[in-house]
């Protein structure tokens, strides 16, 4: 179910274009693990009133993820709308990583730019609040699922944009995660959340010492470690 806090940061979509808006809002909280395989989104009218578009609207903009697999409608009294599968999430995955190419090299890129910059600077700036939430998100129990894992791992790395003190900074680093598709359900078949988490206590622990350098090498040792996971999960699926 989506949550109040996920869409908090979402403006109304009064463009022509509301439609594709409302396809790539779902879309990114898809990618980034806000909305995980099975979860329901709420009814329409309360979704249609939070992002400020009308009832058809909305119903475009879903049809068009319901067309390309990522969500599933189903009719009756405890019917509604679902993301789906981790199985047809992996296919879809399969396909935009295939239709992607070069772009998925820029995406990769550029997040380890921002993200290498973010855990510097949350190093130099974070305050003790900042660090008792980095380290509550490193410390919260995540389970070996998809919808677990998937939703610390943004908290873990929303906590550290805040550290940073840097407003456009922070907005960076969620829109390049709504952008990177990451397959979460077949990375965990050959690693556990544990062996996750323990590649961002590293950085907490650079964070926690106000090691800057330290911080930003641990950063980008975990965004490459990342870039192999998936690379070995596409090849898994014969990509």
């Amino acid at each position: 179910m989506i949550h109040s806090r996920q869409l908090a940061g979402v403006v109304p979509l009064d463009t022509p274009s509301a439609s594709d808006g409302v396809a790539a809002v779902i879309r990114g909280l898809i990618f980034s693990g806000e909305l995980a395989p099975g979860d329901s989104l709420p009814p329409s009218r309360e979704l249609s009133d939070r992002l400020g578009i009308s009832s058809l609207t909305l119903r475009v903009g879903l049809r068009s993820l319901e067309t390309q697999g990522l969500l599933v409608t189903t009719r009756g009294a405890r019917g509604g709308t679902r993301v789906g599968d981790i199985e047809a999430l992996s296919r879809i995955w399969r396909a935009w990583m295939d239709a992607k190419g070069d772009e998925v090299r820029d995406i990769w890129e550029f997040r380890e730019i921002v993200e290498c910059h973010v855990a510097g600077l949350a190093a130099e700036r974070r305050t003790a609040e900042e660090l008792a939430a980095l380290e509550a998100a490193l410390a919260a129990a995540a389970s070996d699922g998809h919808t677990a894992v998937l939703r610390w791992n943004a908290t873990f790395h929303d906590a550290l944009a805040t550290a940073a003190h840097s407003s456009h900074l922070a907005r960076a680093v969620v829109a390049v995660r709504k952008e990177l598709f990451l397959p979460v359900g077949l990375l965990l078949r050959e690693h556990t959340a544990e062996e996750i988490r323990a590649s961002h206590s590293e950085i907490c622990a650079a964070v926690r010492a106000n090691d800057a350098e330290r911080a930003v090498q641990s950063m980008r040792r975990h965004l490459r470690w990342t870039q192999e996971l998936v690379a070995h999960a596409l090849a898994e699926l014969g990509g």
